[in-house]
């Protein structure tokens, strides 16, 4: 399949209804509020702390109650803007840049953040596959979700090195398991174990009824057929990161348990069903011994890199060859 074909494709399925999350019974596994309170967890060690407000505090640290304010950020992949928004009331950016595939998607995401007087918000589409980011320009750059879905993830991670002013930093929360969803025969074989011990009212779709039955892995034709996009490369992210970043921070967030697990059936979970939240604290459990053990790995991450200093930054001083990339960015 070619690029063309297949960005066309993944535009298509990203602009209709299919690429987001509308049913308001818990389809998916990072619907779950206990999920997100583990996300959290295992993340940031406070299961009330998020990992974007950690990261802020970690790196732009409160002085007079406010958190150190930058000129400029970048998100890779907004969606509907949901993630811009909710960074909005730490006042960090003084303006955020946002790009999607989707057309809809920006237009949505534009029409919200004027709803709320967000103006220091800006959304454009963008191919991240052929994304031009202009030197020297951004703090922050935050990929959420987005890069599993890019197919010259080289060329993009370039553009990143270029685009971030000397320090910058990059925080990425992605999928970064098996390229185009093909599971381990050991995965499948742990997924599909804890499914069948399952209660039939706990698998039980919440989508159509039926009952969940065994995982099984689709063929790369038939992700292509759904989503060309899908995990193009997702397992070479993390092999590729430290050839143009260092990294500063890899904290894994599991799902190669629960996120095809919990696949349709995560509303069935009730907070206020002691039975129900027996059943999810034993498959967090058996997740977190099957990576630990080595069965599994980490599917999900969030992770923060820093831009590599040049040889010119490293002989003269972060402060320096900022000035330097400066004039070079205005010519």
């Amino acid at each position: 399949m070619s690029s063309e074909v297949g960005t066309g494709r993944a535009r298509d399925f990203w602009e209709g209804t299919e690429g987001r999350w509308q049913n308001p019974r818990w389809e998916h596994w990072l619907q779950h509020p206990k999920v997100q309170e583990r996300l959290r967890a295992l993340t940031t060690g406070n299961p009330n702390c998020d990992r974007y407000e950690r990261f802020l505090h970690r790196y732009f640290g409160k002085s007079q109650g406010r958190y150190r304010r930058v000129g400029r950020v970048l998100t890779l992949g907004c969606g509907h803007g949901d993630f811009e928004r909710g960074l909005s009331k730490y006042g960090f950016a003084r303006v955020h840049e946002a790009v999607d595939i989707s057309s809809n998607a920006v237009a949505e995401a534009a029409r919200l953040a004027a709803e709320e007087g967000l103006s220091h918000i800006r959304y454009r589409q963008e191919d991240l596959n052929a994304i031009e980011l202009p030197p020297c320009s951004y703090d922050v750059i935050f990929g959420i979700s987005s890069v599993h879905h890019v197919s010259e993830l080289r060329r993009l991670f370039h553009q990143i090195v270029v685009a971030l002013k000397p320090g910058g930093l990059f925080l990425l929360d992605e999928f970064i398991g098996p390229d185009k969803f093909q599971w381990t025969d050991a995965q499948l074989a742990a997924i599909n174990e804890q499914i069948a011990a399952l209660p039939a009212d706990l698998k039980t779709s919440v989508h159509d009824g039926s009952i969940k039955g065994s995982i099984w892995r689709m063929t790369v034709e038939q992700m292509d057929a759904i989503d060309p996009s899908e995990a193009v490369r997702s397992s070479e992210i993390m092999k590729l990161l430290p050839e143009y970043f260092d990294v500063l921070e890899f904290s894994g967030y599991g799902g190669s348990l629960l996120h095809m697990l919990l696949e349709g059936i995560a509303g069935n979970f009730g907070e206020n069903d002691p039975r129900a939240m027996a059943h999810l604290q034993a498959l967090f459990d058996t997740e977190d011994r099957l990576i630990a053990e080595g069965t599994l790995q980490h599917d999900f991450a969030s992770v923060v890199v820093r831009r590599k200093p040049t040889r010119v930054e490293r002989v003269l001083g972060r402060k320096a060859a900022y000035l330097v990339s400066g004039v070079r960015s205005r010519r």
